[in-house]
């Protein structure tokens, strides 16, 4: 679990968003002690990418509200990125 500082950061940035209570229920089973090479900011960097890569699949294929909505859930990850470093 992402350490108490962490998580309260996170609640505070982005715990009014349903994506953004997924990333706080994300942080609280990351590896604290970073055992296996992930910690919350990896988490997010790969979450990030993910997003984005499926926001262009989405965009690709003409799907422009599943484009936006991958959109927002890039910027609510940015959002609480920005509030753990």
């Amino acid at each position: 679990m992402a350490d108490t500082k962490t998580i309260e950061a996170l609640e505070k940035a982005v715990g009014d968003t349903a994506y953004g209570q997924y990333i706080i229920q994300d942080a609280k089973k990351a590896d604290p002690d970073e055992k296996y090479g992930q910690n919350i900011v990896d988490r997010l960097h790969e979450m990030i990418g993910v997003l984005a890569a499926y926001e262009r699949i989405h965009k690709d294929a003409g799907e422009d509200a599943k484009a936006t909505a991958e959109a927002d859930k890039i910027a609510i990850a940015k959002k609480a990125l920005a509030a753990v470093q």
